[in-house]
């Protein structure tokens, strides 16, 4: 398992995003705070991570996570356990994350079987 991108360097934080011109941005909506927008995510790597490796196990629909900043975003649950990674169409989420806003989401879906996986809800706090 691996990340997901374009393949861009805007994927990455500290790259800006390329205007296509008029006034529009690449590769997305153009307007509005990006960092004030909810979004539905399936965590990356999840059976790299703490939660899978210390409980064999996926947290069950409707368990609370938090998303913190390190060298990746990662969803974590109320403990602090990391459960897994944002793809790196969501590293614009860093800057947002260090210029204070929290995220809290809630576990949608998730399955250990055939492979971990979790899909999040996470809304700014």
């Amino acid at each position: 398992m691996g990340s997901s991108g374009s393949g861009r360097f805007s994927d990455y934080s500290g790259a800006e995003r390329q205007s296509e011109g008029r006034g529009g941005e690449s590769g997305g909506s153009s307007g509005g705070d990006r960092c004030r927008q909810a979004f539905s995510v399936s965590l990356e790597d999840v059976g790299l991570y703490s939660y899978f490796s210390k409980t064999g196990t996926v947290p069950t629909v409707g368990t609370a996570l938090t998303l913190t900043f390190r060298t990746r975003i990662l969803a974590a649950d109320a403990a602090g356990v990391e459960i897994g990674a944002l793809p790196t169409p969501f590293n614009y989420l860093a800057a947002c994350i260090r210029d204070g806003i929290s995220y809290t989401g809630v576990v949608t879906n998730s399955s250990a079987l055939p492979a971990p996986r979790v899909d999040v809800d996470f809304v700014p706090v």
